[in-house]
C-alpha cells in the first residue's frame, strides 16, 4: 500500500464528539416546572372575598335538609349565630381574612349572616307551632279519658318532651312494672306518635332516693332503664316502627327539680317521651326560648321552672307536694319511695 493511501485513510477515520452541555436541557426542563408551581400556588392563594362570600352563601342554601319531620332550615354549613366576626386563617399577606376583606364585602358577609340568622329563628317558631299542635291532639285524647292530669310538656332544645309521671298511677314503687292506668295513658298516646315521622326518645329518670336492699334492681340507673325499655316494648307492641324508637336510663343525672326543691321527690320521678327535633343545632337551640316568648294559645300548659343542672345536694325524704302548676297529682296516701 502506498504511503498517499495510507494518510488518506488516516485523514477519514474520526473521533467521536461528546457533548458537555446535555445537562442544560434537563436543567431547563426542572426550572420550568418549578416556575409552573409556584404560579399555579400563587394563583391559589388569592381570594376574591366577594365571590367567596356569595358561593357560601349559595352552598348554605343549596345544602339544607329538606327531610324534616317539622318545618325547619338546616344547612350544612351555618353562619356563626351571633355577632361575633367570620375570621379565616390568614391569606397570602400574612393578615387575618376579616381585617384584609373591604367593607363592601364585609357587608355582603354580614348580610349572608343576618339572613341565615332570621331563617333560623323562622324555622324554630315554626317548629314550636307543630309542637303545640301535637300536645293540644295528645292532650284532648287523653282528657276523653280523664287522664290528662298524668302528662306534662314541655320544648326543649331536644324537641318536645311528654313526661310521664312515674307514680303509683305508672309505676309501683321501684318497679318498672307498668300498672292499668299507665297502660292506659300509653295506650292512648301510642297512635298519635306512632303517625309523626320523629323519632321517639323514651328517657327513664328517678329521684336522688337510693333504692331498698330488697329491690331486684340493683340501683336507681337500673331502675330508670328498666322503665324506659318497658314503654319502648309497650310503643313497639302498639306497632310503632321499632328503628324510631330508642330507650335510656338516666337516673338521677338529669333532674327537673333540685333536691331542695319540694317537688323534686315526685317530679324527678319521672319517664320522658322526647319527640326528637330534626333540625340544625342552631334551630335547637332557639327553640326554648321560642317556646317561653311565645303563648300556648289553645293548647296544655307547658312545665315551667324546672332546672337541667345536675343535682348537687344530698338525697332527702320527706312529704310530697303537688305541682299545681303540671298538672302533678302524686298518690299522698304512699309512702315516699325511691326511684
Amino acid at each position: 500500500m502506498s504511503a498517499a493511501h495510507k494518510r488518506r485513510h488516516k485523514h477519514e477515520e474520526h473521533e467521536e464528539h461528546v457533548n458537555h452541555e446535555r445537562w442544560l436541557v434537563s436543567y431547563a426542563d426542572m426550572l420550568t416546572v418549578l416556575m409552573a408551581l409556584f404560579i399555579v400556588l400563587f394563583a391559589l392563594s388569592q381570594i376574591d372575598q366577594l365571590k367567596f362570600a356569595q358561593f357560601k352563601d349559595g352552598l348554605t342554601k343549596g345544602t339544607a335538609n329538606s327531610n324534616q319531620a317539622v318545618s325547619g332550615s338546616a344547612g350544612v354549613l351555618e353562619a356563626v349565630n351571633g355577632d361575633m366576626p367570620i375570621d379565616i386563617s390568614p391569606n397570602s399577606t400574612g393578615q387575618p381574612l376579616q381585617q384584609s376583606i373591604s367593607s363592601e364585602d364585609r357587608k355582603v358577609l354580614q348580610r349572608a349572616q343576618t339572613q341565615q340568622q332570621q331563617q333560623d329563628l323562622n324555622a324554630a317558631k315554626e317548629e314550636v307551632s307543630d309542637y303545640r299542635a301535637i300536645a293540644k291532639q295528645l292532650n284532648d285524647a287523653l282528657t276523653a279519658k280523664d287522664d290528662q292530669d298524668q302528662v306534662t310538656y314541655r320544648i326543649t332544645s331536644d324537641g318536645l318532651v311528654v313526661g310521664l309521671v312515674a307514680d303509683n298511677v305508672f309505676f309501683a314503687n321501684a318497679s318498672a312494672d307498668v300498672e292499668t292506668k299507665g297502660r292506659e295513658v300509653l295506650d292512648t298516646i301510642a297512635p298519635i306518635l306512632a303517625q309523626l315521622p320523629n323519632d321517639i326518645a323514651v328517657q327513664g329518670h328517678t329521684n336522688s332516693l337510693p333504692l331498698s336492699g330488697s329491690s331486684r334492681y340493683r340501683d336507681n340507673w337500673d331502675l330508670s332503664a328498666a322503665r324506659a325499655m318497658t314503654v319502648v316494648q309497650r310503643f313497639a307492641a302498639a306497632g310503632m316502627a321499632s328503628n324510631r324508637l330508642s330507650g335510656t336510663g338516666y337516673a338521677d343525672s338529669r333532674p327537673l327539680y333540685p333536691d331542695t326543691d319540694d317537688r323534686a321527690t315526685t317530679g324527678n320521678r319521672r319517664v320522658d317521651l322526647v319527640v326528637a327535633s330534626p333540625s340544625s343545632d342552631a334551630v335547637k337551640a332557639l327553640l326554648p326560648e321560642v317556646a317561653q316568648q311565645t303563648a300556648t294559645g289553645d293548647g296544655p300548659k307547658e312545665l315551667t321552672g324546672t332546672t337541667d343542672t345536675v343535682p348537687t345536694g344530698p338525697a332527702t325524704s320527706g312529704e310530697t307536694a303537688a305541682d299545681i302548676s303540671a298538672g302533678i297529682k302524686p298518690d299522698l296516701s304512699a309512702p315516699v319511695a325511691a326511684g
